[in-house]
């Protein structure tokens, strides 16, 4: 701030001395002490939140929260309809097909839980696997790679069936899923302070579905022209090189096109193309399929989108604690070749459970009022 002021000073000296006007002199001024008052702001909020940090980490967080919602939107026993319209919004469109997921998520498990028996008794797989998806499934393609049943340090635990509880888990997943983004103006009240959160959670998503989609195009690519491949170079290798390199591109440009993609998929895979010609002619094949395949309404993005959800799903409702939610995800994922994404998928449903434990404790009042007038 001194050497600023220095400099302000030296500036107004010259413009005094020379044939410049009061004017600008002034408006050199202001800013200069507009700025110092922004800067002065948020140093100020740095150190409020300094020293609230213990408050909200420590016992008395939760409480803390508690009462500043109360401040913002009224008690549990006021009128929920008119302080928190969105949040009854939310939950009514998820109450209808909460019980039905959970169920389905049960059934998937419990058919999982008996696959994993009868692999250990040397028994062959049973084909009424359920995964929520609705798709036929091979015996070869039931197995994921099982994990220890042991507790992962800092997993989440599975969800019970608690009515609020799962109505929370299910309407966060619903929320992050949507095609459009979510905004401050559409999210529910009790979510508001994980904005921030949420609309990361939905831009990896999204990139899941990405990545999960270009990984079936590729293969498709490859199948089509699996004479020209080179031995040394199998379809799984570069298409897990492939799903790497496009991840990394994703993680690191925010704005990435399809075309990018397409390159990046391509450099894992010489050999496959007799010339250059003929090289720019299937990238731009590749680039027209996963376009298309993008699109809202496409069978492929459709089942894509779906296992990707139903993977979330089996790690939300399932938990990150043991190896359950990850298996079931894992062989939902098995479905569209997207296997190696699923410590991807893991780390959403980490997230999404930690936001909605804190939220039911923080809540509880307000949502059991809300289910009262839904």
């Amino acid at each position: 701030m001194k050497e600023t002021h220095k400099k302000l000073l030296k500036d107004l000296g010259v413009a005094e001395s020379s044939s410049g006007s009061f004017i600008e002199s002034m408006i050199k001024g202001l800013r200069f002490v507009l700025h110092e008052i922004q800067a002065l702001r948020r140093e100020i909020s740095k150190a409020r939140i300094k020293i609230m940090e213990p408050i909200i980490k420590g016992p008395g967080g939760l409480e803390y929260l508690k009462t500043a919602f109360g401040v913002r939107y009224g008690s549990p026993l006021s009128d929920v309809s008119t302080s928190l319209p969105l949040t009854i919004q939310w939950l009514s469109s998820v109450r209808g097909i909460s019980e039905a997921e959970w169920e389905e998520h049960k059934d998937s498990l419990s058919a999982l839980m008996a696959s994993q028996s009868r692999s250990s008794q040397g028994l062959p797989p049973s084909a009424s696997l359920k995964t929520g998806g609705n798709v036929t499934m091979s015996s070869n393609q039931l197995q994921p790679t099982f994990y220890p049943r042991v507790s992962t340090p800092g997993g989440q635990p599975e969800c019970k069936g608690e009515k609020v509880d799962v109505l929370l888990r299910l309407g966060l997943l619903k929320l992050v899923s949507k095609i459009e983004g979510i905004t401050d103006e559409n999210l529910p009240e009790t979510m508001k302070l994980n904005f921030g959160r949420l609309r990361s959670i939905q831009s990896h998503l999204q990139k899941i579905i990405v990545i999960s989609t270009s990984m079936l195009v590729l293969r498709q690519s490859l199948v089509s022209k699996r004479s020209n491949v080179n031995p040394s170079s199998s379809m799984e290798y570069i298409v897990t090189k492939s799903v790497k390199a496009g991840t990394e591109l994703l993680d690191s440009v925010e704005d990435v096109g399809i075309i990018e993609i397409v390159d990046k998929c391509y450099e894992f895979m010489e050999g496959c193309e007799e010339d250059a010609e003929e090289l720019q002619a299937s990238k731009e094949v590749m680039a027209n399929m996963l376009l298309k395949s993008l699109r809202a309404g496409d069978p492929v993005f459709e089942r894509v989108s779906r296992a990707v959800y139903v993977a979330a799903r089996s790690a939300v409702l399932g938990g990150t604690m043991g190896a359950q939610g990850r298996n079931l995800a894992e062989t939902v994922l098995r479905r569209v070749g997207a296997a190696v994404l699923v410590d991807r998928v893991i780390g959403i449903a980490e997230v999404l459970i930690i936001v909605a434990k804190v939220s039911g404790d923080v809540h509880r009042e307000w949502y059991l009022q809300v289910l009262n007038n839904v």
